[in-house]
C-alpha cells in the first residue's frame, strides 16, 4: 500500500485521487433557484428572470460570504472567486512556500499570536502614557489604567483567534511548559514554540517602537535619549518592572500568584468535562481571565506572567539602543520574575487543577496503578474497554 503524502491529503486524510469524488459531494449545496452561470458576476437587473427562491432565499441554504462566514477554499460563490483554483490542483504538487508553511505552520501561528499580544499591549501603553509630554492634553485624553487592561486582554484574546486553531494558542512559554508536563504536549516542540513566541514578541515591540518613535523622542527629550529608568524613561512602556518599594520576594510572589491563576483558568477552559466554551469562543473567556488578572493582581509587577511577552521587548529595545540596563535592572529581574516565578506559579496552578478537579487520563496525576501480576510476558498490561476485539 502506498503511503499518502500529508501535503496532498484532503481534510479527511485521504489522498486527492481517492477523495476527489467524495470531496464534491461533501460540500454544502446552495440551491437558490435559477442559478446564474458561475462565470457571470454582473449585477442582476429588474428585467432579468429572477425566481422567488433567489429573491427570498432560504436562510438555511444561503452561501457563506467572507469574512463573516468562510466558504470552502475551492467553493465558488457570488463574492468568492478562487482565481488560482484549477481542476488539476488536487493532483498537482504543492508549491515550495506551501510546503515550507506546512512544516512550520504551528510555529508561525505562535509567532503571530504572540505578535498580537505585544502589538496591542505595548501599543496601548505608549498611547496612554506618551501624551503626558504635551501640556495641552489632559491626563485622560488618550486612555487610562483600565483601557490598558482592556487592550492587553484584547491582545491575548486576538492572539487566541489567530493561533488557537493551528497551534493551540499557547503564546506563552509557561503555558507551553505546563502543557508538556500535564497534557502530553511533545517535548521536542517546546523549544521551537518558545523561540517562536520570543521572536513574535520582539518583532511586535519593534513595530510599536517605530510607530511611536517621534512621541518617544519627545517624551525622552530627544531622539538620542533612550532610558530604562527615570522620570522620562520609556522602557517601562514595553516590559515590566517591580514597584520601587517592593522587596524581591514580594515581586516574585506576585508573578507566581498571577501565573498560577492564569494556568489554572486555562486548564479549566480546555477541560471538556467542565464548562469548556464552545469551539471558537474560548478567546472571549481568555479575555475575561486576563482582564481579571490585570485589574486585580497586576499593579505590583505589571503582571508579565509570560517570559516571551517580557523578554521580547527587552531584546527589541536593546537592539535600538536602550543599553544593557534592560537586562541588569533590579538584579536581573527579567530572569527571576517573568521566567522563573511565572513558570513555577503556572506549574503549581496546573497541578492544583489536576489534583482537585481534572479527571482526564492524559494527566500524570490520574495515571492508573499498575497491577504487576496482570502484566503479560512483554511487561505490558492488557487493555480492556475502548478497544474492539476481532472475532
Amino acid at each position: 500500500m502506498s503511503e499518502t503524502n500529508p501535503l496532498l491529503a484532503g481534510r479527511d486524510g485521504r489522498s486527492p485521487s481517492s477523495s476527489s469524488s467524495t470531496h464534491a459531494r461533501s460540500r454544502p449545496s446552495f440551491n437558490l433557484g435559477v442559478r446564474r452561470p458561475s462565470h457571470s458576476y454582473r449585477r442582476p437587473s429588474r428585467s432579468d428572470s429572477l425566481s422567488n427562491a433567489e429573491v427570498h432565499p432560504d436562510p438555511n441554504h444561503v452561501e457563506p460570504l467572507l469574512p463573516a462566514s468562510a466558504p470552502h477554499p475551492d467553493q465558488e460563490t457570488r463574492l468568492h472567486r478562487p482565481k488560482w483554483w484549477r481542476k488539476d490542483y488536487l493532483t498537482g504538487e504543492p508549491n515550495e512556500w506551501a510546503k515550507f508553511r506546512y512544516i512550520w505552520r504551528e510555529e508561525f501561528a505562535e509567532f503571530w499570536g504572540t505578535f498580537m499580544i505585544l502589538l496591542f499591549g505595548a501599543g496601548v501603553e505608549c498611547q496612554v502614557n506618551l501624551h503626558y509630554a504635551s501640556s495641552v492634553r489632559t491626563s485622560s485624553a488618550f486612555g487610562s489604567y483600565l483601557s490598558g487592561r482592556l487592550a492587553w486582554a484584547a491582545g491575548v484574546s486576538i492572539a487566541s483567534w489567530v493561533s488557537g486553531g493551528i497551534s493551540g494558542g499557547h503564546c506563552n512559554p509557561t503555558v507551553t511548559l505546563c502543557l508538556s508536563l500535564y497534557r502530553g504536549f511533545p517535548l521536542r516542540k517546546v523549544p521551537w514554540f518558545i523561540l517562536s513566541q520570543l521572536l513574535g514578541a520582539t518583532a511586535a515591540s519593534l513595530v510599536v517602537y517605530f510607530n511611536y518613535f517621534h512621541s518617544i523622542s519627545l517624551f525622552e527629550g530627544g531622539s538620542a535619549s533612550r532610558t530604562v529608568v527615570g522620570p522620562h524613561a520609556t522602557a517601562p512602556l514595553f516590559f515590566t518592572f517591580p514597584a520601587p518599594y517592593l522587596p524581591w520576594y514580594s515581586a516574585f510572589y506576585s508573578e507566581f500568584l498571577a501565573s498560577a491563576t492564569l494556568v489554572m483558568a486555562i486548564f479549566a477552559l480546555s477541560d471538556k468535562s467542565n464548562l469548556a466554551p464552545p469551539k471558537g469562543t474560548q478567546p472571549f473567556a481568555v479575555f475575561l481571565v486576563l482582564l481579571a488578572i490585570g485589574s486585580s493582581l497586576g499593579f505590583d509587577t505589571g503582571y508579565a506572567i509570560n517570559g516571551a511577552r517580557d523578554t521580547g521587548p527587552r531584546i527589541a529595545l536593546w537592539l535600538v539602543g536602550y543599553g544593557s540596563r534592560v537586562w541588569t535592572h533590579d538584579g536581573f529581574y527579567w530572569l527571576w520574575a517573568p521566567w522563573i516565578a511565572s513558570i513555577s506559579g503556572g506549574t503549581l496552578g496546573a497541578a492544583l487543577y489536576d489534583l482537585f478537579i481534572y479527571t482526564g487520563r492524559d494527566s500524570p496525576v490520574n495515571r492508573p496503578r499498575v497491577d504487576r501480576a496482570s502484566l503479560d510476558e512483554g511487561g505490558h498490561q492488557p487493555v480492556f474497554g475502548g478497544v474492539d476485539e476481532e472475532d
